[in-house]
């Protein structure tokens, strides 16, 4: 096998040799050179499929070199398998035969070779009655065309003996010795191969003239026994006088070039991934590869599927799922369906693990037998914690599914499919994009620009790119450099707002949104990392040009840790977001950008609008009055009650408990007016004449839904 490419094409020379076929091939073809007065001796190179026959025979060549090169010896290759038929094979048999000892015999004697062949093929000595040359039909059918010098000798009057006789003299005469080499003939039909020998034991002992016959001996030897059940094997020896296996190579060579291969097509691990993977490649890789051609197999197949993942997957999953997808198809298959059985942190209940570990069992080894099936369980259990779980008791906690995550493990579920669709899914970000995006993390206005950007790309599966940038910003948040951690934050608080948009909320009982995220990658980057007083600056200077939704969920956030709602108690100092003084900070530059905002339409257009009232109220300690008067004012227009419509206006999922376990198996979303403690922010009985004025009108969808659920809760029948 070449190292320089991953296909199963054979070496030709002994500095390309990996597996230690060059002594063996080295001694043969001096063995070769020496055999004395050689007349038709026959030598077979006994090998299974994919053990490196062509190789070994390539590198015999070579040895040959020097001997060919000096008028010692003459190669002749007979292709055999280019040839399909009997009758094809044995004409172009006697064809090469002709072409290779010709030039060495007189004028006189060069066609007594195709008469030789002629008279064997009459006779039915090789094919046998049904291809008599003699009649029109099998004359025109077998030495028609190219060959037709063949058939057209027929009618000369030499018998067998006397041309054998001729040509061994003539061969015999001059110094020149002839190797016929016939290789792949395990690439032939069984009646073909035995053909070959039928063709070799015809033409008998002719001087200076040998055979070299390359093929899977017992592959050959069942052939044999099925047309000749009273030979067996006898049959060859009659054939053969000396047959050599070709040496199996060493087990540690062909690791150690399967490794290499992987090596070129992969590239080199991190000295963190270097231990698993080879932990992986020892017990389910390198036990599958047996021969040079089971190598080259499965790199050619790696070669194709690893560059479209390179850099989204773990190298060593996906080595091991490719001898899966190749070897052990139904196991693949039986992963492949099961993602959410897989990508798991646990199998269920400790007391019920008995039947768990025989349900994966059934599910993914049933196919499996022994020591094989032994080494695909532990290879998986490397592969799948749950599986280390069930089947070996060893169970991991919440924060090895992070880790998991960060390594893009196939255990991973935002990672899995990946694997099996050779593209990264919508799910994740690939690491080329967020590599750049950790690269230029120090660039606030690029930070903002991309996100604005991601907010408006929809994932097939719903939600927007911006949710997955978090994510992923979240898992790699220690990849930030801390010098950088201040102009990230920056560019994102500045767009906090418009990337906090619907699609990436959860449903039902989730608690995920933009926001949500954001607050958890703030925390990430900054934890173990920074002292609070660092911290608390990054981000005092960060909120100075923050959105106006986001700086009052910190500002909240920050002021609570330290004055809690009622029956809590105020957080430990290390564990708040900053100084009680930037707390305060934080606070106050929050009534005033609130105050900013309420002289233009942005305070009335922010998706934040219920809280920013409550949270201005609350700033400026003056019993609601500024607020009122701008509530006021805004009431005045169908914009401004459409607005209020839509910030009071929040969702619930709620999920019946049903009877006898028949409860609901989804959740429903139900609406509520938030009119309780409206009195603080506004004129209750003007709002409500408003929403009732503007309702009817039939113009604004929202103030209807809000209109609708305010009256269902002032009935009690709300749900």
């Amino acid at each position: 096998m070449n190292d320089l490419s991953h296909n199963d094409q054979p070496i030709s020379t002994p500095s390309e040799d990996r597996f230690g076929i060059d002594p063996f091939a080295a001694a043969l073809a001096k063995s070769i050179l020496k055999i004395k007065s050689p007349a038709g001796s026959v030598i077979a190179l006994n090998g299974p499929w994919g053990s490196g026959k062509s190789s070994a025979l390539n590198l015999i060549r070579h040895h040959l070199d020097g001997a060919v090169k000096g008028g010692d010896i003459a190669v002749i290759d007979f292709t055999c398998w280019w040839f399909r038929g009997e009758e094809a094979l044995a004409l172009a048999f006697f064809r090469e035969l002709y072409a290779g000892l010709s030039p060495t015999l007189g004028e006189k004697l060069k066609k007594s070779l195709p008469k030789l062949g002629a008279r064997l093929l009459k006779a039915g000595a090789v094919l046998g009655s049904a291809a008599d040359l003699a009649g029109a039909g099998g004359a025109g059918g077998v030495a028609g065309g190219a060959m037709e010098w063949l058939g057209g000798l027929i009618q000369q009057e030499e018998g067998v003996e006397k041309l054998h006789a001729d040509l061994s003299k003539a061969l015999a005469e001059q110094p020149r010795r002839f190797l016929v080499v016939i290789d792949d003939i395990d690439r032939l039909s069984p009646d073909e191969a035995l053909l070959i020998f039928r063709l070799v034991k015809s033409v008998g002992r002719l001087p200076n003239v040998m055979y070299l016959l390359v093929y899977d001996r017992q592959l050959a030897e069942k052939i044999v026994s099925e047309r000749f059940p009273s030979e067996g094997p006898h049959y060859l020896e009659k054939i053969v006088q000396a047959a050599f296996e070709l040496p199996e190579p060493m087990t540690t060579d062909v690791h150690r070039h399967l490794l290499a291969q992987i090596g070129a097509i992969c590239g080199d691990l991190s000295e963190e991934r270097l231990l698993r993977f080879m932990n992986i490649f020892h017990e389910g890789v390198a036990p599958e590869m047996r021969t040079p051609r089971d190598v080259a197999r499965f790199t050619n197949s790696l070669a194709v599927t690893w560059p479209a993942v390179a850099g989204e997957v773990d190298p060593a999953d996906f080595v091991a799922l490719e001898v899966l997808r190749l070897l052990h198809p139904d196991i693949y298959r039986a992963v492949r369906q099961n993602k959410d059985r897989l990508c798991r942190l646990a199998g269920g209940e400790r007391d019920d693990r008995g039947a768990r570990a025989k349900e994966y069992e059934d599910l993914l080894l049933r196919s499996s037998v022994g020591a094989q099936r032994e080494r695909l369980r532990n290879t998986m259990m490397r592969m799948f914690p749950v599986l280390e779980a069930v089947w070996g008791n060893m169970h991991y906690g919440g924060d090895f599914g992070r880790r998991w995550a960060v390594e893009r493990r196939v255990c991973s579920a935002s990672h899995f499919d990946a694997y099996f669709r050779f593209a990264i899914g919508a799910e994740v970000l690939s690491a080329a994009e967020l590599d750049a995006l950790i690269a230029k993390a120090q660039d606030s206005a690029f930070i903002a620009a991309e996100m604005q950007r991601a907010a408006l790309v929809l994932r097939p599966s719903g939600g927007t790119k911006a949710a997955v940038i978090l994510d992923e910003l979240n898992l790699h948040a220690e990849k930030v450099d801390t010098a950088h951690i201040q102009p990230l934050l920056k560019g994102l608080f500045a767009v906090a707002d418009e990337i906090n948009v619907e699609a990436d909320r959860g449903g039902a009982f989730s608690m995920a949104s933009n926001e949500m995220r954001l607050h958890w990658l703030l925390r990430s980057l900054t934890r173990d990392r920074l002292t609070l007083e660092q911290r608390s600056a990054i981000y005092v200077a960060a909120c100075q040009t923050a959105s106006l939704g986001w700086l009052a969920s910190f500002a909240d956030s920050a002021w609570t840790d330290y004055h809690p709602r009622e029956g809590r108690e105020p957080e430990p100092e290390d564990k708040c977001l900053t100084t009680a003084a930037d707390a305060e900070t934080l606070r106050k530059l929050l009534g005033d950008r609130i105050a900013d905002a309420s002289k233009d339409a942005s305070l009335l257009k922010s998706q934040d609008l219920a809280h920013l009232l409550y949270r201005w109220r609350e700033l400026v300690n003056d019993d609601g009055a500024a607020v009122k008067q701008w509530t006021a004012a805004q009431l005045t227009t169908d914009e401004g009650v459409n607005q209020f419509a839509v910030a009071f206006t929040s969702y619930g999922w709620s999920q019946g408990l049903g009877i006898g376990g028949l409860g609901d198996l989804v959740a429903k979303r139900t609406t509520r007016a938030q009119v309780k403690s409206l009195d603080r922010l506004m004129d209750v009985a003007e709002f409500r004449r408003r929403v009732e004025e503007v309702g009817a009108g039939g113009t604004s969808p929202e103030v209807t839904e809000f209109l609708e659920a305010w009256r269902h809760q002032e009935r009690g029948t709300d749900d």
